[in-house]
């Protein structure tokens, strides 16, 4: 199904999954379990201003190695399609590569994200060796003074090195960059660095106030946010591919998107794929819908105790049911079908989610 860059936007909104650049359109039209991101550890090199999980100590007890072997066989019986290894930074496990090849070696496509900056040649050629399918590097600025400001002095180089080694491996990598008020204006720089990398897709998002992008307070105002998001738009073209997502509401016409979609037969959609197509597990096991909403009465289990099975088929009752209707604004508004009351996690507040997203300012749509 073609689907035009501004539809794409309005389905592709949840801030957290990876699924937008590492799979196909129709991934989100299907409520399987597909996609598990795992935290294989908080720890983090970096401090990054705007990490939303605010990495950097790891946490106590996090899953040994043949713990997370136990998970990848829990999720395989699942028929897992897509494990994605998150930090913190998976690098700084010893151990990330047996993780990796364990997944591999079951035929599940195995992606990473990280930093960069540890990823030498030897790094490169390990993950090579472990069967890595894709590695997404997180870069937020064009060159050093954009990205310390953000990631940290002297992470800029170090990130570009990472890349050209995972190329040179041949490995299939992609860059991401996070939108903030301080790097709004680097766009096309970051596509033209994406270019002359060799780099074949670079994904787009704006800063989501969670974890220290909150405590900081990183933000991306509305207004500028829909100037880069119409920037993009017109970037896009043949010569790189363009992901983006966590745009939806910065859209001027969601009521002729919505409309245009319908007409396309888009119907069996979820908005949230939180507990519909995807799961996260932390580092210590416990595992949740999202890692925006990693709190307590948002667990599900943990792997020590609970089987995935069990808890895949009876858990996640948060993001499965039709809270949109519960919502005022949303209830009466056209677009809900498809829209859904945006994000579970930036509609959270005063202890429900029965709120419509924070970043809506347009329902009710009649």
């Amino acid at each position: 199904m073609k689907l035009a860059f501004d539809e794409l936007a309005f389905l592709m909104d949840c801030p957290a999954t990876p699924l937008t650049h590492l799979s196909s359109n129709n991934k989100f039209f299907n409520r399987n379990l597909i996609q598990a991101t795992l935290y294989i550890t908080r720890e983090c090199n970096l401090n990054c201003i705007h990490c939303y999980i605010s990495a950097g100590k790891p946490l106590k007890d996090e899953l040994k190695t043949y713990e997370w072997f136990n998970v990848i066989d829990q999720l395989k019986s699942l028929g897992i399609e897509i494990i994605y290894l998150l930090g913190g930074e998976p690098l700084l496990r010893n151990d990330l590569f047996d993780i990796i090849f364990y997944s591999t070696s079951l035929n599940i496509y195995t992606a990473m994200s990280t930093n960069g900056t540890l990823i030498n040649q030897e790094i490169a050629r390990k993950l090579k060796k472990s069967g890595i399918n894709e590695v997404q590097v997180s870069i937020d600025g064009p060159n050093e003074n954009i990205n310390s400001v953000i990631r940290g002095v002297g992470s800029f180089q170090k990130a570009i090195n990472g890349v050209k080694n995972l190329l040179n491996e041949g490995i299939k990598t992609t860059l991401s960059y996070v939108i903030t008020e301080s790097n709004k204006n680097y766009i096309s720089d970051m596509i033209d660095l994406a270019k002359n990398l060799g780099v074949k897709t670079i994904n787009f998002s704006p800063v989501q106030e969670f974890g220290r992008a909150k405590t900081n307070n990183v933000r991306l105002p509305r207004n500028s946010a829909v100037t880069v998001y119409n920037k993009i738009k017109k970037l896009n073209t043949n010569e790189i591919n363009i992901t983006i997502n966590g745009f939806r509401f910065y859209l001027d016409d969601l009521k002729g998107i919505y409309e245009s979609l319908i007409k396309k037969g888009i119907n069996n959609y979820y908005s949230c794929p939180a507990g519909n197509s995807r799961l996260i597990i932390d580092s210590n096991g416990d595992v949740y819908g999202c890692e925006l909403l990693i709190l307590e009465n948002f667990k599900e289990g943990n792997v020590r105790k609970d089987s995935l099975k069990d808890l895949w088929e009876n858990g996640f009752k948060f993001f499965r049911e039709k809270r949109w209707e519960n919502i005022k604004e949303c209830k009466t508004c056209k677009i809900s079908s498809l829209c859904q009351g945006g994000c579970p996690a930036r509609s959270y507040r005063n202890n429900t989610f029965y709120n419509k997203d924070g970043l809506c300012l347009f329902g009710p749509l009649s």
